[in-house]
């Protein structure tokens, strides 16, 4: 598990307690692998919305297809039909 640097104090108290080189190489690494871990999520989160507008075009077309198809069914079986 990585120790992520989440606040300001985190980065100075890392700082204070293995000094100045080896403290921003901590800080450094940690936010490298923050950093990495946010670009995997995001990598994620985009396939995953790109499924799901996928899925609203597909019910979107769908729905309009059966709209079609309820207009011709009401064309064809409406007991008016006859009058117009």
């Amino acid at each position: 598990m990585v120790n992520y640097v989440q606040r300001a104090r985190d980065v100075r108290h890392t700082l204070r307690a293995h000094g100045m080189e080896d403290g921003t190489r901590i800080v450094l690494e940690r936010l490298a692998e923050d950093n990495e871990m946010l670009r995997q999520e995001m990598e994620q989160l985009t396939i995953t919305m790109s499924k799901m507008a996928d899925i609203v075009s597909n019910i979107a077309t769908v729905g309009e297809k059966l709209k079609m198809d309820w207009e011709e069914v009401r064309k064809r079986f409406h007991p008016d039909k006859d009058m117009n």
